[in-house]
Order: C-alpha cells, then structure tokens, then sequence
C-alpha cells in the first residue's frame, strides 16, 4: 500500500505527500520524496535533493510545495 500524508501547516492549504512525489524546499530547492513514517508533530519525509543530498524532514516545520 502506499502511504499518503496529508498535513495542513498554519492556514495554508492541506497538502497529501506520497513517496515519489517531487517538493520544493526553499531552503534545499526540488526534491524527490522516498520515504514517510511517523504520525502528527512526529512525521517525517526522507527527501533526495539534487544538489543537497538526501535529507529527513520534520513535516511539522518543514515548509514543502508539491511540484506540478
């Protein structure tokens, strides 16, 4: 199965991450999602940037866009 975060960050609208999904990162810039786990303030993306590398996320304040 395949897991899909749904996260509603301050008023910004909800966004839903699944693995495999391209983000934005202002800081680290577009990204590939690989991996998800834990739930509420705990959750976490494992996200491959390009020219940063692979990084783990706290979702809880980690600013992340959906690329189209």
């Amino acid at each position: 199965t395949t897991e899909i975060y749904t996260l509603s960050l301050h008023d910004a609208l909800p966004i839903c991450l699944r693995v495999g999904l391209a983000v934005f990162h202002t800081k680290f810039g577009e990204g590939k999602v690989k991996a998800l786990e834990g739930t509420g303030d705990d959750a976490r993306a494992q996200v491959d940037f390009p020219r940063h590398g692979t990084k783990w996320l706290a979702l809880s304040v980690a600013k992340l866009t959906i690329v189209d």
